[in-house]
């Protein structure tokens, strides 16, 4: 019981984060599509945008803004993956919810993915992991949305 209302609380929480940014929109060239990126650790079909008109970093840039004004926190970025945590508050036990976004070069864009996942008791001999993306899908997918139609950059 006490997992399934942590995990209700994750969700709640990060549905909460993927509220879309506001700020300057245009309208480039995007594609939503269903076809996950090749990595190595995402074996299943994650929300994801092809960008078109939008440089890389300027999509990344978007995204730390945006997260970083709902509280989390940056713990990597290289030229093709980001990732966030964020420390889950009034949880019966500790529990930390992890963002995970990975951009490919695709048909002449990038093909933009996200991940989401809670850590329950992080850094323990109980440390579990648990992917919640498809909880919250929905939510990704437009948050997603919001970074094609952000103001692109010269």
């Amino acid at each position: 019981m006490k997992r399934f209302l942590i995990s209700l609380g994750v969700i709640t929480l990060l549905a909460a984060c993927a509220n879309t940014p506001s700020g300057p929109v245009s309208n480039p060239s995007t594609t939503s599509t269903q076809t996950p990126v090749n990595t190595q650790d995402t074996g299943m079909n994650s929300p994801n945008i092809v960008i078109k008109d939008r440089p890389a970093r300027a999509i990344f840039d978007d995204i730390v803004i945006y997260r970083k004004q709902k509280g989390m926190q940056l713990k990597r970025r290289t030229a093709q993956r980001l990732e966030f945590s964020m420390q889950i508050p009034n949880a019966t036990q500790a529990t930390e919810a992890r963002m995970s976004y990975i951009m490919a070069p695709f048909d002449g864009g990038w093909q933009l993915s996200a991940r989401v996942w809670q850590i329950t008791s992080p850094g323990t001999s109980r440390e579990s992991v648990s992917e919640i993306t498809s909880a919250v899908a929905d939510k990704i997918a437009e948050e997603l949305l919001t970074y094609a139609r952000s103001k692109p950059t010269p």
